[in-house]
């Protein structure tokens, strides 16, 4: 793993941990057992160091899906083991994020762009004949991630996370495209 990735990792850990507050170019530096001024180096200010967060839940986001949209076809199935994935082995990057997201301080395109890291809204749209629909699936998914986080769904069980994405999509069935999920979603 080169250092940049690294540094960014090291940074959703601390975030999620410690909150935003806790993050520091020293912070890392120690975390990682790197020289002092090394996250500077890379990173010249949290700004750049929080955009590089940001990119990193994306481009994570976007492996887990791909590997989980490769074993399977169904959209209900997919967009559930995707969550559940999140729900169970991601929760670093789901605290982190939420952490981020809540943070005035954090910049408005940062922001912007940790809002589509887990679901991209252009590609869920684009599953559906109305848009409308694709906002919903992308609604009902942060809604589900949030019930777990927060304690109100207890199950993180597939099944579980399946059936409601399972009636979303029958009730916009007439707007489902024939989307190939492995190209198409999140």
């Amino acid at each position: 793993m080169d250092r940049r990735t690294a540094i960014a990792d090291t940074a959703l850990e601390v975030i999620a941990r410690d909150g935003l507050r806790a993050l520091t170019h020293r912070a890392i530096d120690s975390a990682l057992d790197y020289p002092a001024g090394s996250t500077s180096y890379y990173f010249r200010t949290k700004s750049d160091l929080l955009a590089a967060v940001a990119a990193r839940l994306v481009e994570r986001s976007r492996e887990t899906f791909m590997d989980i949209a490769g074993t399977e076809s169904d959209v209900a199935t997919v967009v559930a083991r995707y969550l559940h994935d999140a729900l169970t082995h991601r929760m670093i990057d789901l605290r982190a994020r939420s952490a981020l997201m809540l943070d005035p301080a954090v910049a408005h395109d940062v922001r912007d762009l940790l809002a589509r890291s887990f679901f991209s809204l252009e590609r869920a749209r684009a599953l559906f004949v109305d848009p409308a629909h694709g906002d919903g699936l992308v609604s009902l998914c942060e809604g589900l991630m949030a019930d777990v986080m927060f304690g109100r769904r207890v199950s993180k069980d597939v099944a579980a996370l399946q059936l409601p994405i399972s009636v979303y999509l029958q009730g916009a069935g007439s707007s489902l495209r024939g989307a190939r999920v492995d190209t198409d979603l999140p």
